[in-house]
């Protein structure tokens, strides 16, 4: 919230005392000198620092592209299993076959237990999952609210 300069300081500062750059969640990034210290007091980011943060950057977007690609396949699989349609099911099979031919470096690897979970949430009702997933001071009363509304709705 405060002006670009300030915050720079702050951190060149804190950077200065500690001679490590810290990340926004107080983490340390890299070892750092005097020099860099100074450098982000006046408002430039030393190589150092700015060469991991790209690197950890690039290394973040390839690990949400894979657990993204996964938790789709898982999906896909899931509903397959859940619907009765054995096409979805090898679609999503294909998929992780097409994926580690094309990532031989990054294999995945689908846990049918990760599935049947999926499709165990799949079978239950919107109460029910909302209901499990509450703090656990709530899930009795939010069991016992919805079957009033269920027998209400049925009588």
């Amino acid at each position: 919230m405060s002006p670009a300069a300030v915050r720079n300081a702050v951190k060149g500062a804190d950077m200065a005392a500690i001679s490590m750059y810290r990340d926004a969640k107080g983490y340390k990034v890299p070892d750092t000198n005097t020099l860099e210290a100074a450098m982000k007091a006046i408002g430039f980011q030393p190589a150092s620092v700015a060469t991991i943060q790209e690197a950890n950057r690039i290394s973040q977007g390839a690990k949400a592209f894979y657990n993204l690609r996964a938790q789709e396949i898982r999906a896909l699989w899931a509903q397959g299993i859940f619907e009765g349609d054995r096409d979805k099911v090898q679609a999503a099979r294909d998929q992780v076959a097409v994926w580690n031919q094309k990532n031989p470096d990054q294999p995945m690897q689908i846990r049918i237990p990760d599935v049947m979970r999926r499709v165990r949430e799949m079978r239950k009702t919107k109460d029910e999952r909302i209901a499990d997933t509450a703090p656990r001071a709530m899930r009795a009363l939010l069991r016992e609210d919805a079957a009033r509304a269920q027998s209400a709705t049925s009588a």
